[in-house]
């Protein structure tokens, strides 16, 4: 998944967790409303957020990376076996 994805991804995530969390605090009564940087509640919420997206972000990029070290290892190898062995490859 490219960039774009990536990121649409995290904003997804951000949204969810710091809606969920904000609903968990508005019951409880340790804020009213949104959360914002003004409280600590909300602070903490759109802190955890940000860090459940930046883990969401981080690991799709890490599995893009495998993905992509794993396809070029198999093409390294196709190339290897092609000149090592000439007939590899071809079916008479």
């Amino acid at each position: 998944m490219g960039w774009f994805g990536r990121r649409i991804a995290g904003f997804l995530a951000f949204a969810i967790v710091s809606a969920v969390l904000g609903a968990y605090a508005v019951s409880r009564g340790w804020i009213s409303g949104e959360p914002t940087l003004s409280t600590t509640s909300g602070v903490v919420i759109l802190g955890v957020a940000f860090l459940v997206s930046l883990v969401v972000t981080t690991r799709m990029k890490r599995r893009d990376r495998e993905r992509q070290a794993w396809e070029a290892n198999a093409l390294a190898w196709q190339e290897y076996y092609a000149r090592m062995y000439p007939g590899y490859g071809r079916q008479r």
